[in-house]
């Protein structure tokens, strides 16, 4: 009799439990559904995302490119610009602080720039490589390129045009002036002057008997030339 109650009162027991762990159950499944998954979701894609990142910023930087090919001065708009760069590599060119032309690097390690456009004046120019996935290089040199389109100009001091020399003590004559852009080059018939610092110009010329043209030639630093002349007379 007391067995039986005990059996019945363990009963009941048990089926308050199991329904407490159904109602668990039940819970713990809604609470995944609903809160776990997206929380999973978005654990996955965090990794992922750090992964991507991680293999990126392992990356080995790029070095920056090396001009062998690029003018000081120039007199033409447009100039040619080469270097050396690993291969594989884009190379991105600024002028002036835009960008203004990208290349592939060859797999002989060379890149070109046929046709840099530029503008009157000073232009500046540097580039940085890149790699599939844009990741840079440090700047490279930055050079200066100055488009100059006027031609310099030589002013002869001695001798004066249609000057007569006569004897032999005049038949080597000094040729003296200057010119009017520094870095020039002057030449004298076949000989060059040797130009200072303040452009000034001094060099020696033998005359041939009779009347003579003496061609007088100026070439600055962006290749403009100009020519000019004078007319002198050696007797003996």
């Amino acid at each position: 009799m007391v067995r039986s109650r005990l059996e019945r009162v363990r009963s009941r027991k048990a089926g308050k439990q199991g329904i407490i762990y159904l109602l668990l159950a039940v819970v713990l499944i809604v609470v995944t559904i609903f809160w776990g998954l997206p929380a999973i979701a978005r654990l996955t894609g965090l990794m992922i995302k750090t992964d991507g990142t991680q293999e990126f910023s392992n990356e080995l930087r790029p070095t920056p490119p090396i001009f062998s090919d690029i003018p000081e001065a120039t007199y033409s708009a447009s100039v040619r610009i080469a270097g050396y760069a690993q291969p594989g590599l884009d190379v991105i060119l600024f002028i002036n602080g835009s960008e203004s032309d990208r290349k592939l690097v060859s797999e002989s390690g060379t890149f070109a720039f046929e046709k840099v456009n530029l503008s009157e004046g000073d232009n500046a120019a540097y580039a940085y490589t890149a790699t599939v996935k844009d990741l840079r290089s440090e700047q490279s040199k930055n050079y200066t390129i100055v488009v100059d389109a006027t031609k310099p100009v030589v002013t002869i001091d001695t001798p004066k045009d249609g000057e007569v020399f006569r004897g032999q003590s005049q038949r080597i004559t000094t040729f003296t002036g200057s010119v009017s852009e520094p870095g020039s080059k002057v030449y004298i018939g076949d000989r060059m002057a040797i130009v200072s610092p303040d452009n000034k110009f001094s060099v020696t010329y033998q005359l041939v008997e009779g009347d003579q043209d003496m061609q007088i030639k100026a070439i600055d630093k962006a290749g403009n030339e100009n020519l000019s002349s004078i007319k002198l007379r050696w007797e003996p």
